[in-house]
């Protein structure tokens, strides 16, 4: 990630683009929501104005026009943003400190994130002439390297520039029991723009809420995005989570689907199907997630704004055991795994080792199945108990956390999602109670699973 910690006088000022890849074109919004949390969280730790340059281009914009009474967060809009980006573009070739890497990256970037990919998708241009452009030629893979150089570059400045200033102090607050909470908010006007609508669609200021994200197969196509395996792997039904409104509705709260139009509609009573709703915005999406009680979800980019929201979250139908157990109120519920040879269903402790988890998202050794009504129901339950103070934490539990900071000491520092299926060596939060109990030692098959499309 690139960014500029700014010196004016006495003052400081952080500026980064969450956004962009090592390609140019951007990252996923699960990334960039990580990315906005770590940067306001240096800010809030060092005392700096942070400011988001190039918020364009997101799938919810309105998470770079935030407020925080913890950090200040310079806006994207007026005359104090706009020379910053001045200063942003023209300190452009000297942020790395080696200018002439950059001029390559820039050249790199033009003619491979533009030019070569124009070529690529073209459907006009003859057959043979795209071959010849496209053909491979060492300049191609000289452009790719000075593109990776930079990108690599910038991370390991950013990682530096983290580390020595903002996570000492992170890590101190923790050891003392010192919590920092990072609290944001809508600007006022969107505020009571977003009560409106809410009002307008049902949505009671007074009537607990949990808003839910169950990802489908539409989004990427309709994007223009291809479905790859990995991504039909987190997709679930919505259908099966019809115990769990049910479940939730009688306990008295509302529910809020969030998502895009390509979702299958949810008309059901305290159901609120924002997804679809013409009503929807970005807005009133994010103030849903503000005031809900917690969040259910699953392994995509709607997820991660939780962690920047400071909002609960349980994730449903997880393929990874990453970052869904970052923070003590995480809980989440994975898919398991099925052998295609034998058709044995793998328990959770036989999931958690280094064997199976280089080869797990291999298609042609296991399928995922999915969650299965009772259990989502049953996990959604265990959640309220979470976050209302009630849940006392269970054997299978511990030993589940256990069993992941063994497999810390067990793999490479260096294992990372591309080694396989990723993990966290320091887990906060755990499994939903009810789901350790059943799955985390026994190979009982769960009843009512479907294999994972």
């Amino acid at each position: 990630m690139e960014h500029l910690l700014l010196r004016l006088g006495r003052r400081r000022i952080l500026l980064a683009d969450v956004r962009c890849s090592a390609d140019g074109r951007g990252v996923g919004y699960g990334q960039m929501l990580e990315r906005i949390e770590r940067v306001l969280r240096f800010g809030q730790v060092m005392g700096v104005p942070v400011l988001l340059v190039r918020p364009a281009k997101s799938i919810n914009t309105a998470v770079f026009h935030l407020r925080s009474d913890d950090v200040e967060i310079v806006s994207p809009v007026g005359w104090r943003a706009f020379w910053l980006t001045c200063v942003w573009f023209a300190t452009a070739p000297f942020r790395t400190g080696s200018p002439w890497l950059w001029t390559q990256r820039t050249v790199a970037r033009v003619l491979l994130a533009s030019v070569y990919e124009a070529v690529e998708r073209s459907r006009y241009l003859p057959r043979a002439l795209r071959r010849f452009v496209l053909r491979p030629r060492p300049i191609y893979r000289r452009l790719r390297a000075a593109n990776a150089a930079y990108a690599s570059l910038s991370s390991a400045l950013w990682k530096k520039t983290f580390k020595q200033q903002a996570s000492t102090r992170l890590r101190d607050a923790e050891r003392q029991g010192i919590e920092r909470p990072l609290r944001l908010a809508l600007p006022a006007d969107r505020e009571r723009a977003a009560i409106e609508q809410a009002a307008a669609l049902g949505i009671s200021l007074t009537t607990p809420l949990v808003t839910v994200h169950v990802r489908e197969s539409g989004y990427r196509p309709a994007a223009g995005l291809r479905q790859r395996r990995w991504d039909v792997s987190r997709n679930a039904r919505v259908e099966t989570y019809f115990d769990a409104f049910n479940a939730l509705v009688e306990r008295g709260y509302t529910i809020v689907r969030l998502g895009d139009r390509t979702m299958i509609p949810v008309q059901r009573p305290g159901v609120v199907d924002l997804a679809t709703s013409p009503a929807r915005t970005e807005w009133l999406e994010v103030w849903c997630t503000l005031r809900s009680d917690f969040f259910v979800g699953c392994n995509s980019g709607p997820s991660q704004a939780t962690f920047l929201l400071g909002v609960p979250l349980l994730t449903v139908n997880a393929v990874h055991f990453g970052d869904v157990v970052s923070r003590p109120s995480g809980r989440f519920i994975c898919k398991l795994a099925r052998e295609k040879a034998t058709g044995k269903i793998l328990s959770l402790s036989e999931m958690l080792t280094e064997d199976y988890l280089r080869v797990g998202l291999e298609a042609n050794k296991y399928d995922y199945l999915d969650n299965s009504p009772s259990d989502i129901r049953q996990a959604v339950i265990d959640m309220i108990d979470v976050v209302c103070g009630r849940e006392t934490p269970s054997l299978a539990q511990r030993r589940f956390n256990e069993r992941l900071v063994e497999l810390g000491r067990e793999c490479s520092p260096e294992w990372t999602g591309l080694d396989g299926i990723a993990f966290t060596r320091r887990p906060r939060g755990t499994l939903s109670r009810s789901f350790a109990e059943k799955y985390f030692c026994g190979p009982l098959a769960p009843s009512g699973l479907r294999e994972g499309e």
